[in-house]
């Protein structure tokens, strides 16, 4: 994903003036453009109060005078305005490169995997890397919903039932990519974002997981039945596509739905009937639910 455009430089109007005239300043600055204003109190000083307030550096001379004829004439009617100090500083341009990598960080999930972007791939022995280019495709391992599904995963898999997977929803794949690697022979990856496939594809590519299916349209253009499906969706969407999911699972399979919250668990779990919550899975919450067939 490209790092995002750095915003116009900006510098700090930074007034600071007696307490009781401190309002009528803020206000002041608010009605002359500002996105808005800090107020505190100077340690250095209990009876002064600094006010602080970011403009585009293009507009600090029209600001500053407006703020300066301003105090001039408050201090005709109001004396504690007077001696008031006004002065502008730059704010330092943001590194959004490094915050965007330091965002993005290698992730340990549950025992077998790892999910790490391409510029911090650590060694991790007795783990799976997965190398996730972050984009514009969800699913990089930071949110919780991603992780608990990457658990739900594992476990299954450890129970050698599951020789076929559909990840439904699969955003930048790395849910397919991590069942294709800890070695289920079949998976198809589904998305109905045609923009998103190419992400996928990229994702799959880098991680030598070119056996992966890669389908973009909606579930129900999907044939077969599996062993395991995987959906990291909203609520509403899961419970929309109940009848589709409930479908694409095979006799004895599991079906992992996540991007739960824990008020929607009921409405999701009507949607299912005859299926029964065999794991429930909690993080930040979010909710990710496992469930089992049981007529």
């Amino acid at each position: 994903m490209p790092v995002p455009a750095p915003s116009p430089a900006w510098v700090t109007i930074r007034v600071e003036v007696a307490p009781e005239v401190a309002d009528a300043v803020a206000n002041f600055l608010l009605e002359a453009g500002t996105p808005g204003v800090l107020t505190e109190a100077d340690g250095a000083d209990a009876a002064r109060t600094r006010l602080e307030a970011p403009v585009p550096a293009a507009a600090e001379g029209q600001v500053v005078a407006a703020v300066e004829r301003y105090l001039a004439s408050l201090g005709e009617i109001a004396p504690a305005a007077r001696g008031a100090t006004l002065a502008a500083v730059p704010v330092p341009e943001t590194d959004w490169d490094a915050l965007w990598r330091r965002h993005h960080r290698p992730v340990a999930v549950g025992r077998r995997l790892l999910v790490a972007p391409p510029w911090d791939v650590p060694h991790a022995a007795g783990r799976e890397v997965l190398v996730i280019e972050p984009g514009m495709a969800f699913g990089t391992g930071q949110h919780a919903t991603t992780r608990a599904c990457l658990e739900a995963i594992e476990g299954a898999v450890e129970t050698g039932e599951v020789r076929s997977a559909l990840d439904v929803g699969t955003g930048s794949g790395v849910l397919a990519l991590a069942l294709a690697r800890l070695g289920v022979g079949r998976v198809v990856a589904l998305d109905t974002d045609p923009v998103v496939v190419p992400l996928a594809r990229a994702n799959l590519a880098r991680n030598g997981a070119g056996r992966v299916a890669l389908l973009a349209g909606p579930l129900a253009a999907v044939r077969g039945r599996f062993d395991l499906v995987v959906a990291n969706l909203l609520a509403e969407t899961i419970v929309a596509e109940a009848g589709a999911l409930a479908g694409a699972v095979g006799a004895h399979g599991r079906l992992v739905v996540s991007g739960l919250l824990a008020q929607q668990l009921p409405a999701v779990a009507a949607a299912f009937p005859g299926w029964r919550v065999a794991e429930t899975r909690a993080g930040a919450g979010w909710r990710t639910l496992t469930l089992v067939w049981e007529p």
